[in-house]
């Protein structure tokens, strides 16, 4: 009798222990998110036309694996088990460096120079960014463009055993393109290789907070502004790593940081700093525009407060419209995201250029696919064509001749984007650019 009673009390027990991951979800709503993690939603029962859903049972048993109880304390147990025992990490996000570091996968590319971008996504990158800067200039402001490092860029040492690729990288080779074509580029690979300081976090891909001081103050220098906000003094602070809490959803452990001790004065319409627009004045002088990415977090305080105006922007196509007349326009990207600027193709008034350019163009076998879309603002349209068969030269520009005018469109490898004025399309449109070293014009065709 005692021992039935005891395996009751076991089973009683062991049901319970079961049970309440779930008694937790439904008396507290469970688990929150950890990190950048995106849980799942509650199912419906049917589908926006009114069918059943034929996913609702296996909808219901992801919603509830995200969020039972103590799902973010169990996956930290299991995490820092596994990174104790068998120096592992969980999440393919994270890799475990030594000393306590902790790096980004998606890194590991450019580290390990296995994904070298090829000369035409080179050149057409750096092309996109010579008309951003056209246009700039040509609102009478000041353009430039920068990349944020990886943080195993530049603070290699505490690496997991990966061999790092030879040769140059990505960044490097980019570098140098720009170059040729007259881009302003600020190299802040060099700008945080010349201090002895270590300016990363630790468990975080980013840098701290003296560390986008010093990125902020050699863009204002670049720009040829003056500030010494490196040079300031810094209380110290405390941090949670983004790649720490990804891995240790529930962990404690936090990096140390610094606080810009004088403070900021601006203002902004948002205290979110990942907010998608962010608009700021203070007592400086001029307008600035700010493409950014997570980097941006810890620099847009330092370039706010250097401006009376600034717009400070996480979209990743690029408008220049946005650009105050006179104002400094910069791009900031992070080194792994470079080829973001052949995915994402800025919308602005496709710039007008010489039919003469064209003028000993041949006439090439083949059309252009093209294809018609909104998003070009008000009175304007979206062009977009494919290329890859017809393979354009890498260092070459595509144009676009219709009734009335030559346009030079954003060359991406596979093809093209441009923003042409409502109309111009409804007549014949041709495509012209190098091919095999030669100009040669091919007819487009609108939805072939």
């Amino acid at each position: 009798m005692k021992r039935k009673t005891l395996a009751l009390l076991f089973t009683a027990v062991f049901l319970l222990l079961c049970a309440a991951p779930f008694l937790g979800l439904l008396l507290t709503g469970g688990s929150a998110a950890g990190a950048n993690e995106v849980l799942a939603v509650k199912p419906a029962l049917r589908d926006w036309d009114g069918k059943l859903n034929s996913d609702y049972l296996a909808g219901w048993a992801e919603y509830i694996n995200d969020r039972f109880s103590l799902r973010q304390e169990a996956v930290t147990a299991w995490a820092g088990l596994n990174a104790v025992l068998f120096r592992t990490s969980v999440t393919d996000s994270v890799l475990l460096g030594r000393e306590g570091w902790l790096y980004y996968a998606p890194t590991l590319a450019d580290y390990a120079r296995s994904e070298s971008m090829t000369a035409r996504e080179l050149w057409c990158a750096g092309r996109t960014l010579a008309l951003l800067q056209e246009y700039a200039e040509a609102q009478g402001g000041r353009f430039l463009f920068t990349l944020a490092p990886n943080k195993n860029s530049l603070y290699p040492e505490n690496m997991p055993e990966y061999p790092r690729g030879d040769g140059a990288s990505n960044a490097e080779v980019f570098s140098a393109v720009l170059d040729e074509m007259g881009v302003r580029y600020l190299d802040l690979f060099a700008v945080f290789e010349a201090e002895d300081e270590t300016l990363y976090f630790p468990t975080d891909s980013h840098w701290n907070a003296r560390g986008a001081a010093l990125a902020a103050d050699a863009i204002l220098s670049a720009l040829g502004r003056e500030s010494g906000y490196y040079a300031g003094v810094f209380n110290a602070a405390e941090h949670k790593g983004d790649l720490y809490e990804m891995l240790y959803p529930a962990g404690k452990k936090t990096d140390g940081d610094l606080v810009y001790a004088p403070g900021f004065t601006f203002t902004a319409s948002s205290q979110n700093p990942d907010a998608i627009t962010l608009r700021t004045q203070a007592g400086g002088s001029g307008s600035l525009l700010c493409y950014r990415d997570s980097f941006g977090r810890n620099l847009y305080p330092y370039l706010a407060e250097s401006y009376a105006e600034g717009l400070f922007s996480r979209r990743n196509d690029y408008s220049p419209l946005e650009l105050s007349p006179g104002g400094d326009m910069v791009v900031e990207l992070v080194e792994r995201n470079l080829r973001y600027l052949n995915v994402y193709v800025p919308t602005m008034p496709a710039p007008a250029r010489d039919a003469s350019l064209i003028a000993e163009a041949a006439d090439g076998t083949g059309t252009v696919k093209l294809t018609l879309a909104k998003g070009g603002g008000e009175g304007y349209t979206v062009l977009r064509g494919e290329l890859a068969a017809l393979t354009p030269d890498d260092s070459s520009p595509v144009w676009v001749e219709t009734e009335s005018a030559l346009y030079e469109a954003f060359p991406t490898p596979e093809g093209f984007s441009l923003c042409l004025p409502e109309g111009e399309t409804a007549g014949p449109v041709r495509i012209v650019f190098f091919r095999a070293g030669n100009l040669t014009a091919f007819p487009g065709v609108i939805g072939s």
